[in-house]
């Protein structure tokens, strides 16, 4: 069965060297109050030049959470090769969410682990409850992403995030932005996006989406 979700984190985690199909290993595993960890994919893009690394978890706090999330190439000796940062400007208690560290492939020859920190703080930004949201099956094999603003006010554009998998195992990942004006979505307005095109054949999404206030 297809899925739909939305979300957040906040923890330390070292990982196996990479491959699409890679089994991930914990090393250290330092996960703050309040988050709770869903699942963590290594990922190929498919023009071979990046690979990413995507969290999947939940707030299952009883506060609206922002968060912030560094990723690290690390070398054999536990020092980095590189860093990345990502994040997530609000995610409402009860919300399941992505975030992702993508590395350029040329950057980390030498890497074979990575880890990553994230840390959260409390937010008054969320707006995930002002925004109607909807999947379909867009052209070839794209899904198109609908977000519907049905508050009085603009909110920021829906950060939307999507993982595609092929028999259980994680094949791609994408990821789009759903706004009508600049980085925002106006009052009253609806916008549709595709995402997931160009992909590898797949049978199964997770989807995921955030929403903040228009600052």
């Amino acid at each position: 069965m297809r899925r739909i979700y939305s979300l957040i984190i906040a923890i330390a985690v070292i990982i196996s060297m990479f491959t699409s199909s890679a089994i991930i290993s914990y090393a250290a595993n330092q996960t703050a109050d309040g988050i709770k960890i869903e699942g963590e994919y290594l990922i190929s893009d498919i023009d071979g030049i990046h690979t990413r690394y995507v969290v999947v978890a939940k707030n299952v706090s009883d506060k609206d959470l922002s968060v912030i999330a560094k990723f690290y190439a690390l070398k054999a000796n536990g020092n980095p090769v590189k860093s990345v940062t990502d994040g997530a400007s609000a995610v409402k208690k009860g919300q399941s969410f992505m975030l992702y560290g993508q590395f350029k492939n040329s950057d980390i020859e030498e890497a074979t682990e990575f880890s990553y920190e994230i840390t959260v703080k409390e937010t008054d930004n969320c707006r995930y409850d002002a925004v109607g949201f909807d999947v379909e099956a867009g052209i070839d094999s794209a899904l198109a992403v609908t977000g519907t603003n049905y508050s009085s006010e603009d909110v920021g554009c829906i950060n939307v995030r999507s993982i595609f998998f092929k028999n259980g195992e994680a094949v791609a990942f994408d990821t789009v932005n759903i706004g009508d004006y600049g980085y925002s979505l106006r009052s009253g307005s609806s916008n549709t996006q595709e995402i997931g095109m160009l992909l590898p054949e797949y049978d199964d999404y997770l989807v995921t989406y955030s929403v903040a206030s228009d600052l």
